[in-house]
């Protein structure tokens, strides 16, 4: 019987009688010796993968910041790290053509992420800077294209997992040897931000890292790898605390403390599930209700969760974001096309606020914090519009997913790591844009899990 895998794929040759094919005139030898030859190829492409799922999200965390600096705010943007980019594009590129057959099904299992990315590439016809809508396209598409590379090599849980953590590990253990060496690099006025760009940068990386290494728990069995993983949440979850970034850690911890349990719990119980939907559809119909009757508005509720009816002084940026939106609200400027331009464009020259006559406090921003908005500026209504089937097919995916109750741990790890993964990313989103931006880890990252998680259902050789 001929293989279906990759390695050593044959066709069976048979004769109109269906006789034998000719592989089984094949010497014991031959076939010994192209089976070794198969599992080098596959043992080769294993390590391919895993070096630059390694590499690639080492390097989305902290790029060169603690070796060159640089601000981010050119138009230009910087030719070495578009240079490692291609370098990354360039080993997936064999990874993919090895497996063309899987990751054609992973892009069918995945239409909504592609349509997504269809959409930004479109934007660029409109787009008030085009040829920066297409190169900061193209980063984000060698993003998907190393997703598809490794995840199609990757294909369990177990195997993608335990390569992040120890990436998100090497990441987390060098930032506090750097804060010991360059303390005063590693602390900014607001907050420690160690190797990143910044301390908002660094509370989001830490955020990733704690959800990442709790799920990580549930899959490992040996009592060692266990209480590791542990003490890298309660690490992750200290670097997180000493960045300084509030809205991060609460959500964190959050996350990890109760998104996790209860998911574990729908995981294990169709009654728990059933009451998790109805707490949930009452908790959206109070708020509703409670909206309309009490006539409270954002900020009334920002005032109410957090104390702060003016979010870090974020409402007169939100409000500068509706002006802006509602000079192009369809179609939006084009996908990267509004921030990090300097010096030949900065999207609040032209509106009024706190920044307006002090020039130092409207260079800082690098987006308009709320990556909802930050989406109808990228692409308007259209491009809002398609995010949400994106939004609404993942959460579909997740539900399918819990329903097939997979007795393995590291695909309970692997899943659960993907729900609450995927749900803090929409809630940091409403702070920090991160969903679709350009050069923000936590939206890379995401569409690498969304491939990956997508690979774990496929069963079998593809």
């Amino acid at each position: 019987m001929a293989e279906s895998s990759p390695y050593g794929r044959r066709q069976r040759l048979q004769t109109p009688q269906g006789g034998p094919t000719w592989l089984d005139h094949l010497s014991t030898r031959e076939t010994v010796q192209q089976q070794a030859q198969d599992n080098w190829l596959r043992g080769t492409a294993v390590w391919i993968a895993r070096i630059l799922l390694f590499l690639s999200t080492v390097f989305a965390m902290i790029g060169f910041g603690p070796f060159l600096g640089g601000d981010g705010l050119s138009a230009q943007g910087n030719a070495l790290r578009q240079l490692v980019f291609v370098v990354f594009a360039c080993m997936a590129v064999p990874l993919v053509m090895l497996e063309w057959r899987r990751i054609t099904l992973l892009l069918a299992r995945v239409w909504s992420l592609v349509l997504v990315y269809a959409t930004m590439l479109l934007t660029a016809v409109w787009s008030v800077y085009p040829s920066i809508t297409v190169k900061r396209f193209f980063v984000y598409f060698i993003v998907l294209l190393v997703a598809l590379g490794v995840t199609a090599i990757l294909r369990t849980p177990k195997q993608f997992m335990v390569t992040v953590v120890a990436a998100f590990a090497f990441v987390l253990l060098g930032n506090f040897a750097y804060t010991v060496v360059q303390p005063g690099v590693a602390w900014s006025p607001i907050g420690l931000q160690a190797m990143h760009t910044s301390k908002n940068v660094a509370g989001m990386v830490s955020q990733a890292m704690a959800i990442t290494f709790a799920c990580a728990a549930i899959g490992v069995r040996h009592p060692a790898g266990f209480w590791a993983v542990i003490g890298l949440t309660l690490l992750a979850l200290l670097f997180l605390a000493l960045t300084v970034s509030k809205t991060a850690l609460g959500l964190t911890l959050v996350c990890i403390f109760a998104f996790l349990p209860a998911y574990l719990l729908i995981w294990y119980s169709r009654t728990v599930a059933a009451v998790a939907v109805i707490v949930f559809v009452s908790i959206v119909s109070g708020i509703v209700f409670a909206t309309g009757a009490f006539d409270l508005t954002g900020a009334d509720w920002a005032e109410i969760v957090t104390g702060d009816p003016t979010f870090s002084a974020r409402d007169q940026l939100w409000a500068a974001a509706e002006q802006h939106i509602g000079k192009a609200p369809w179609l939006g400027y084009g996908y990267g096309a509004q921030w990090s331009l300097l010096p030949i464009y900065h999207p609040l020259w032209n509106y009024l606020g706190f920044w307006n006559g002090v020039e130092e406090n409207y260079l800082i921003l690098r987006q308009f914090h709320n990556g909802y908005l930050d989406l109808v500026v990228t692409g308007g209504f259209l491009f809002a519009g398609v995010v949400t089937v994106f939004i609404v097919d993942v959460f579909a995916k997740i539900g399918r997913s819990i329903a097939k109750r997979e007795p393995d741990r590291w695909s309970v790890a692997g899943n659960a790591w993907f729900a609450i993964y995927f749900v803090s990313v929409l809630f940091s989103n409403m702070m920090e844009s991160s969903l679709f931006f350009p050069d923000m880890f936590l939206g890379q990252f995401l569409v690498v899990l969304v491939v990956a998680h997508a690979s774990w259902q496929i069963k079998g050789q593809v």
